[in-house]
């Protein structure tokens, strides 16, 4: 099957980034669930996922396993700016999927496809019609639809990732011991993010249009657009969320107004400046 199935792993982050970080060294999942739970950690997703999810995004290191840079800083900040990281995972899961190798990471193509549906319909839909859009949409990443696994457990992993989001996107689910049910749940687009992704946001629309550091690129509705739905903000927003983050992080942007709005991404974002 051809991974297009998005995995679940919230619940597991707090535990990954402590062992990762404490007990770092080659082993099997199987060796940091069992660490994690003798130090009275409990483990959400028996396979323990969330070390494929970390890793893909950088911040884990196969071999030594451990945190990388780029992972320390992130720990750093899950743990004194809970609700910036918790955007900043969304941020890395949304983007990790690109145009320009499309068949490469396609798990993170299938929570993008989920969100972008999320906020054109800025409701939440059936959940058939979110696997009929993605079975839909198969041909961008060239994948047979016979040979692709989603399905009702995928959206629900999308929603375990949009969950904690604050302000939140999803409101009105309910917690039951035998799972969540969304039965009268909505999807509502934010009124604003951290600035921290909307900074991603900008970088992730830049790189997708073919704009390297340094270049001066326009900043016009389609982008606007896309920066919205990256963030799950309204688009009305924008503006404000602009000049915010503008504001906090002038040294990574450069502004020019005259004729619309124009700017330079002067270097990549780094999660230890969130």
């Amino acid at each position: 099957m051809s991974r297009i199935h998005i995995l679940k792993g919230f619940s597991d982050v707090d535990s990954a980034l402590w062992v990762l970080k404490y007990h770092p060294g080659t082993r099997s999942r199987a060796d940091l669930v069992q660490i994690v739970r003798d130090n009275g950690y409990t483990v959400a997703n028996k396979d323990y996922e969330i070390i494929l999810l970390l890793t893909a995004w950088e911040l884990v290191q196969r071999k030594p396993q451990g945190l990388t840079q780029k992972g320390m800083a992130f720990y750093h900040l899950w743990e004194v700016k809970r609700d910036v990281a918790i955007d900043v995972l969304h941020g890395l899961q949304y983007g990790l999927w690109t145009e320009h190798l499309r068949t490469q990471n396609t798990e993170s193509w299938s929570y993008r496809e989920v969100c972008n549906y999320l906020w054109d319909s800025d409701a939440l839909p059936e959940k058939d019609d979110i696997i009929s859009h993605i079975y839909s949409s198969l041909s961008d990443l060239e994948i047979d639809p016979e040979k692709a696994a989603f399905d009702g457990k995928s959206v629900n992993h999308a929603y375990d990732w949009l969950l904690p989001l604050s302000p939140p996107v999803l409101e009105g689910v309910r917690e039951r011991a035998n799972g969540r049910n969304f039965r009268n749940a909505t999807f509502t687009r934010r009124s604003h993010c951290s600035t921290a992704l909307f900074l991603m946001g900008l970088d992730w629309v830049a790189r997708e249009s073919g704009i390297i550091y340094g270049d001066l690129w326009m900043i016009g509705e389609e982008q606007r657009r896309q920066v919205c739905r990256f963030c799950l903000i309204d688009e009305t927003r924008f503006d404000f969320m602009f000049n915010e983050t503008l504001r906090r992080f002038s040294v990574y942007l450069s502004v020019r107004r005259s004729g619309g709005l124009y700017i330079v991404i002067n270097n990549e974002p780094q999660i230890s400046d969130f």
